[in-house]
């Protein structure tokens, strides 16, 4: 079986990276003849530039920003193609999770670090710049983004408006100022983790305004500023993103990328998967394994898991999403593109000690989607073989005494083989008796057939069939086949137990000794 494992980050916990390979790991247990493959994704939010940069080749490079409270912060950007292409990444310079819940203040929240990275990209040589939106902290329509970048956003006084969303109250006008001049010829594309449009019941103030902080009361004050501010933007730069999907990305920097810059918006979880080349590589798995922290229903609304389950879905490939949390919605409403969905949180347990556990959690879950994966593979075999062996007994001095060898693996077992072509499987019982233990015998009755289930050297389900022979010796001292029998040797049949052996051999063994005791 050959598994693809395309996990995202689970935020504040593991990196994209650490995700998939703790999964590989654990499926790997659980099923250990799966050739499993990585490949960590990101969707425009947290992880974007690591991601890409794995992916592509490049090397990072850190620059001192803005902050999102105007606090200088240092950002990780990615260098790619000899610096022709570069890699932002919001969340790394107005990101939430710079700055603990309890400083966090979502009407100060600004984008202006975003703006400071376009300008260093364009200045130092960049022909196509990619900004990952997701993961922020404000929701401030982009507006410190645009001025930071060259922008002229005025108040009804000819003043740049304040930072945050105060700014979205006072705009005026906007122009682009030297914008066009600094990122003449360079192409500007905005990689989104989600599809709101910019105002509206689903535009970024109404969705994700609480969860950033703003007073449930006031949202559909700023709701109202925000449509304001796009309707000037429509009237002074001939754009105005109101509908536009993906415009409320990032507290509306969507919508302010491509007014100002003309930026391509894209599904971030579907660009990275062409990027990183994950659609190839599906095409050669029989299992792709992808998730995050939390499945919820905003993740089919551009987000990994959703991402990786509609591709494999357009080429039939089962998808299981393992996730930190499930949330309810997404468990009432459960997508079709999802074969199946697990959490890694295995008894009730907090966010913060779930995290704290995901590095035992995570891989134990997966082990147990490969134990299932396995036993199913086994129920239905790719091909039959059948094999013959020979339970060879004799009389020893206080009992009946069988042949038994120990294998490369060192499990004590019967000897037994193919049958080959033109050969019977009488022959071929006597046959490899004599090759793997050097005895000679004759056979005196067949005792009976087991079968059992194994992945051959290439992955693939056989199911074997061993017919077994009684087999009376003709030659007394037993001779170990070199390179394949580590020992053959004459076994006390009342002290059998002193020999693990495989489970079918044991009934075997077990039903020879009768058949001696009852021909004695």
């Amino acid at each position: 079986m050959k598994v693809l494992v395309s996990m995202n980050a689970f935020k504040g916990s593991l990196s994209a990276k650490e995700a998939c390979s703790l999964v590989a790991q654990g499926f790997l247990r659980g099923y250990p003849e799966a050739v499993v493959s990585e490949r960590p994704l990101a969707d425009g939010g947290d992880g974007t530039v690591d991601v890409l940069l794995e992916a592509l080749g490049g090397y990072p490079e850190t620059v001192e920003v803005t902050g999102p409270y105007g606090d200088p912060v240092r950002a990780r950007v990615g260098i790619v193609d000899g610096g022709k292409t570069v890699i932002i990444e919001s969340a790394s310079c107005s990101g939430l999770a710079l700055v603990p819940p309890e400083k966090r203040d979502v009407y100060r929240a600004e984008s202006r670090g975003v703006g400071e990275l376009l300008r260093w990209a364009a200045l130092r040589g960049a022909r196509r710049i990619i900004v990952g939106i997701g993961g922020t902290a404000m929701n401030d329509g982009g507006i410190g983004m645009a001025q930071a970048a060259g922008a002229l956003i005025r108040d009804a006084d000819g003043r740049d408006v304040p930072p945050g969303i105060p700014g979205l109250f006072s705009v005026a006008s906007v122009a682009l100022g030297s914008i066009p001049d600094t990122f003449r010829d360079i192409q500007v594309i905005g990689i989104s983790d989600v599809s709101n449009p910019l105002v509206g019941p689903e535009g970024a103030t109404a969705v994700y305004g609480p969860q950033k902080g703003i007073n449930p009361s006031e949202i559909d004050a700023v709701d109202r500023e925000m449509k304001r501010y796009a309707e000037i933007l429509g009237r002074d730069l001939g754009r105005n993103p109101c509908d536009l999907p993906m415009a409320g990305a990032g507290g509306g920097l969507g919508g302010a990328l491509w007014a100002f810059f003309g930026a391509k918006l894209v599904d971030g979880a579907r660009f990275i998967l062409e990027e990183t080349g994950v659609f190839e590589e599906m095409d050669e798995c029989d299992l792709v394994l992808t998730g995050e922290g939390t499945v919820d229903s905003q993740t089919k609304k551009g987000k990994v898991p959703f991402a990786v389950a509609s591709a494999a879905a357009e080429r039939s490939i089962p998808v299981i999403v393992i996730a930190g949390g499930l949330a309810d919605d997404v468990i009432v409403e459960h997508p079709a593109e999802y074969s199946a969905m697990f959490s890694s949180t295995v008894r009730p347990m907090t966010v913060q000690s779930a995290m704290g556990v995901s590095r035992e959690t995570l891989p134990f879950v997966a082990e147990q989607i490969a134990r299932v994966a396995r036993i199913f593979s086994l129920r239905f075999p790719s091909r039959f073989e059948t094999s013959a062996g020979g339970v060879v007994v004799r009389r020893g001095p206080s009992g009946p005494e069988l042949l038994l060898i120990e294998d490369r693996f060192g499990v004590f077992t019967l000897p037994k083989g193919h049958v080959d072509p033109g050969e019977t499987e009488e022959q071929a019982a006597v046959r490899e008796v004599l090759e793997e233990t050097g005895i000679k015998a004759c056979i005196k009755g067949e005792i009976g057939v087991t079968r059992y289930r194994f992945f051959d050297d290439l992955g693939r389900p056989v199911e074997k069939t061993v017919r077994y022979y009684l087999m009376e010796p003709l030659s007394e001292n037993p001779r170990p086949q070199e390179g394949e029998v580590s020992k053959a040797f004459w076994a006390d049949a009342r002290q059998l137990s002193r020999y693990p052996t495989y489970p079918n051999n044991r009934a075997i063994l077990e039903k020879a000794i009768r058949r001696v005791e009852e021909l004695s």
